[in-house]
């Protein structure tokens, strides 16, 4: 695959919406979940073959992504209390996190934790860890994977030093040097797998917990698909329709995303609105009108709530857009 086409990338973020439209190759969809104003960063470098994102924020967001066809990622977080989930899977420290091509992901990060993702073709990875560690991958790469006891700090130096380099000179280095780049990255991102023990994925911890988050995604995926039908879903319709108990339901969102269901909901919708808000169509465009679209009658109630959730009113969310 050709490497022309190089990518930096270094802003802050004021919202998750940014965050989410960042990662502008990626099926991605970003919703913050805490209550506070957003404040984040992200970064990205790198080129067709191999790219390196960081990310941060100082809230707690729901990632919903799917994978690309044809390349694979291997993901880590940095935080104080390595508050991250991948699907059915808690982050600790010294782990790595691979997510294949076409695998639909979750992904919960906590307050102020860096989640680092470096993106490769899956074919090109798989066929150098095989020759390095033909145990770890001797099944085929169909699900989320977990590795612990990993040596992750040169990974971590090399990722720094990376970073550091592309803001001193950010043309120079991925015009000049991203050949060697690549091989470095991945370089680094194989040997700190070889360190590294497969976590066992049959546990009955883990099942019960890929069971929840199964659970979960065909609930959201359903929240989704009635909202794009411009229809507000009630627990009972999921429960129904999705041949759920409402204490399973209850027990599975907390277990995974740790809010209930009914508060899930309510907060996508507030992310829905703040989404439009901040990208309006025209400037006939009123709050009013993009609150009734997302099922919000009281506009008192829902601009309380939309100041709590993220720390502006909705007026000024749109004001800001305008300007």
């Amino acid at each position: 695959m050709s490497t022309h086409h190089t990518v930096y990338r270094d802003q802050p973020l004021f919202d998750a919406y940014e965050q989410q439209v960042a990662q502008d190759w990626l099926p991605i969809e970003i919703m913050q979940l805490s209550a506070g104003q957003y404040r984040g960063h992200y970064r990205e470098m790198g080129n067709d073959d191999v790219r390196i994102v960081l990310e941060q924020q100082n809230q707690i967001v729901h990632k919903r992504a799917i994978i690309e066809q044809d390349f694979c990622t291997v993901s880590f977080a940095r935080s104080a209390n390595n508050q991250v989930r991948v699907s059915e899977y808690d982050g600790f420290e010294n782990s790595l996190f691979f997510l294949p091509a076409n695998v639909e992901v979750d992904i919960q990060a906590g307050v102020d934790v860096e989640t680092i993702y470096f993106r490769f073709e899956q074919s090109a990875l798989l066929e150098s860890a095989r020759a390095i560690n033909p145990q770890h991958w001797e099944m085929a790469a169909e699900c989320v994977m977990l590795f612990s006891e990993v040596n992750r700090q040169p990974l971590e130096v090399f990722t720094d030093y990376l970073c550091e380099l592309s803001a001193m000179d950010s043309n120079h280095l991925l015009r000049e040097q991203q050949k060697n780049m690549n091989s470095s990255v991945m370089e680094y991102v194989l040997l700190a797998l070889d360190s590294s023990l497969l976590l066992d994925g049959q546990t009955s911890d883990v099942l019960s917990r890929r069971r929840a988050t199964i659970s979960v995604r065909q609930a959201i995926n359903y929240i989704h698909a009635k909202l794009e039908s411009h229809t507000c879903p009630t627990i009972l319709d999921i429960c129904k329709d999705l041949y759920i108990s409402q204490r399973n339901l209850q027990y599975n969102f907390k277990k995974v995303v740790g809010v209930t269901p009914n508060a899930y909901l309510y907060r996508l919708r507030l992310n829905r609105v703040r989404s439009q808000l901040l990208c309006p169509v025209d400037i006939s465009v009123t709050v009013t009108q993009v609150a009734s679209e997302w099922h919000f009658w009281h506009l008192g109630r829902f601009s309380n709530d939309y100041l709590q959730l993220f720390g502006e009113l909705p007026s000024t969310t749109l004001r800001r857009a305008f300007n």
